[in-house]
């Protein structure tokens, strides 16, 4: 690598995988072809480049604690060892800690805050219920102290931006890379299969999308192509023995699109909770861009997203019968769900992609 190119350190925690769509094929890459040298420290097996991104490997935890408080301390011991006129980019909120001591060492650090931390605490199984609220107090102080005191913050959604400084805030949304994209299959060439990507847990409606499933297989021929993996783990265990269905555990990002390529309908029916009313689940937006027909959620902001271009059908996620109905409307009327494919296909290439929306990240980066 040269070393006059400016050079960017994301930091990232044991949550993620090194080859995170929105950490590395997003943003690292798009920050490498623009020209930026990157490197990512992140806990792994051991230390690889790839695409000309160098990946440095701190010790896999092996107990959550050791996620918590062992692995953000290596993380910033490598990252000190980093030219100290790097732009440091942080990705988890484990690491605020790491940023605040960067920003006394008098480093330029920015938060990636892809999740509303806060609410996210209270939704959390492993966590024991009497340290919930103070936990998730501990987290609101931290990223106000770094939202005040960070150079800059990215937020992958609207409402997190309510933790901080407006004037620091950049929104830069989740949305698919259009060239991952860009491969043609026609829809009636495609296997009778509802394809659902991402994390496997109760709130996410995990076990309403395999009942609906179950329902729907009773009335016509359909797979269920299930990635993903299981929160908590004993979940799996728990569902698995009790349905067909095609699962894969977690899918790399190829593996992930042959996965929608090869399916008819995506499906995404998380719970009504807060947590999901305000999030942008970016599965959906990739369902979209594969061409797949979807069966979403009516409640919260991202069912405005299907509404937009008519590319799908919005369901009570709590009704199962309604969502084994939209399955076999869906696969029964090809026609009108190859057209609904179309639509929301069209939408993302034309409006809501990641070419247009890391315009933003660039933009930032060039202030700094």
């Amino acid at each position: 690598m040269t070393a006059s190119k400016p050079r960017v350190v994301m930091l990232a925690n044991a949550g993620h995988k090194p080859l995170d769509t929105r950490i590395f094929h997003k943003e690292a890459r798009t920050l490498q072809m623009a020209g930026w040298e990157v490197v990512l420290i992140i806990p792994h097996s051991g230390n690889f480049q790839k695409d000309d991104i160098e990946v440095l490997a701190v010790p896999l935890p092996r107990k959550g604690w050791e996620q918590l408080v062992k692995c953000p301390w290596k993380i910033l011991f490598l990252a000190l060892k980093q030219p100290k006129e790097s732009v440091f980019h942080l990705h988890d909120s484990e690491l605020l800690p790491v940023g605040i001591v960067l920003k006394l060492t008098g480093r330029k650090v920015i938060y990636d805050a892809h999740e509303d931390t806060p609410l996210q605490i209270s939704y959390q199984h492993w966590i024991p219920l009497w340290i919930k609220r103070p936990y998730a107090w501990f987290y609101f102080i931290l990223e106000k102290l770094g939202g005040w005191w960070f150079d800059a913050i990215i937020v992958a959604e609207p409402v997190i931006g309510k933790y901080f400084d407006e004037k620091k805030v950049t929104l830069l949304r989740n949305f698919p890379i259009k060239n991952s994209f860009q491969r043609e299959k026609g829809y009636t060439d495609r296997e009778n299969n509802v394809v659902y990507v991402g994390l496997l847990s109760k709130p996410r409606g995990v076990v309403e999308m395999l009942e609906a499933h179950r329902l729907a297989s009773e009335k016509l021929a359909v797979g269920f192509v299930v990635g993903g993996k299981f929160a908590p783990p004993s979940l799996e265990q728990e569902l698995l023995p009790k349905y067909k269905v095609q699962y894969r555990s977690w899918l790399a990002y190829e593996e992930m699109i042959e996965a929608l390529f090869f399916s008819k309908i995506g499906i995404i029916v998380a719970h009504p909770i807060e947590r999901y009313k305000t999030n942008y689940p970016v599965k959906m937006f990739e369902y979209m861009a594969a061409g797949l027909p979807v069966i979403a959620s009516k409640e919260g902001e991202s069912a405005s997203f299907l509404k937009e271009a008519d590319a799908g059908i919005l369901v009570d996620p709590l009704n199962v019968q309604e969502i084994a109905a939209a399955i076999i409307t869906l696969l029964k009327d090809p026609a009108m769900a190859a057209e609904m494919g179309n639509r929301g296909r069209q939408l993302i290439f034309d409006k809501y992609n990641w070419e247009k929306e890391s315009e933003k990240l660039l933009a930032l980066y060039r202030s700094l």
